[in-house]
């Protein structure tokens, strides 16, 4: 297959996604995690504003673990239910193969992560500047949180498109974004052998930050506990199955 001939599919998913107010999910997603920026710190003191920064790196993944499971299953399903409504994939299937496809709508779903992600680094800085933080911004946790949010999101989407794709009823990849994201907060509260079972749980599992909390001072103290490579590596690999069994799922399935 042609260069030219792939660019031709990816535009053809653009227009496809026009008027699925595809993008109006991801600006949603970005202004809820500002706004909730916004508000945690509109009567912080300066004790606040000298750990600005860590208190965003430490909690905004506990946000992306409730939020991100049903955005980016919003995302997928408004992306690939124009072809499982329209009952016109066995027609497209005679005019542009499977495999690019599935490939094309991954990049779709791909572009719009991205932009959240970057989004969301971008809000971190600008609520650091915007309250004045005093705490020294560190880039190499800026650039983790980034890669965080894009891998573990890829992994989350690849699910949520596999599933969209192969259910006729887009209902069941909506419940299950929704089961994830409850899925994902509550498995934090288990053992990490119990929680690493939970791909919707990796939002928090890669963060290099603890947190300590003290009743009698209510102070929170937070200190670097290094990123887990080992971790992140063994979560790439799976990943990559994630999509070759997905693909080879939709590319089995009849029409």
């Amino acid at each position: 297959m042609s260069g030219h001939f792939k660019t031709t599919q990816i535009k053809a998913e653009q227009i496809k996604a026009r008027r699925r107010y595809v993008w109006a999910v991801t600006v949603v997603l970005c202004l809820v995690l500002f706004l909730w920026g916004t508000f945690n710190f509109r009567n912080a003191d300066a004790a606040d504003f000298a750990r600005g920064y860590s208190r965003l790196f430490y909690q905004i993944p506990l946000l992306n673990t409730v939020l991100l499971p049903l955005g980016l299953a919003v995302i997928a399903s408004r992306l690939c239910d124009w072809e499982i409504k329209g009952n016109t994939l066995k027609l497209l299937c005679t005019l542009q193969e499977k495999s690019s496809l599935y490939d094309c709508k991954l990049l779709m779903g791909l572009k719009h992560l991205f932009c959240i992600a970057l989004l969301e680094s971008v809000g971190i800085l600008a609520t650091g500047i915007h309250f004045h933080f005093t705490e020294k911004l560190r880039i190499d946790l800026l650039f983790f949180h980034f890669i965080e949010v894009f891998i573990v999101g890829a992994m989350v989407y690849l699910l949520q498109q596999s599933l969209s794709l192969l259910c006729e009823n887009q209902l069941l990849p909506l419940a299950v974004g929704l089961v994830g994201s409850f899925a994902g907060l509550f498995s934090l509260f288990f053992p990490k052998q119990i929680s690493r079972l939970v791909p919707w749980s990796y939002f928090c599992q890669f963060t290099p930050l603890a947190m300590d909390w003290d009743p009698e001072t209510r102070i929170q103290t937070f200190y670097p506990i290094g990123f887990p490579t080992g971790l992140f590596l063994g979560f790439l690999v799976v990943t990559a199955g994630v999509y070759l069994i997905g693909k080879k799922l939709f590319l089995r399935k009849e029409y």
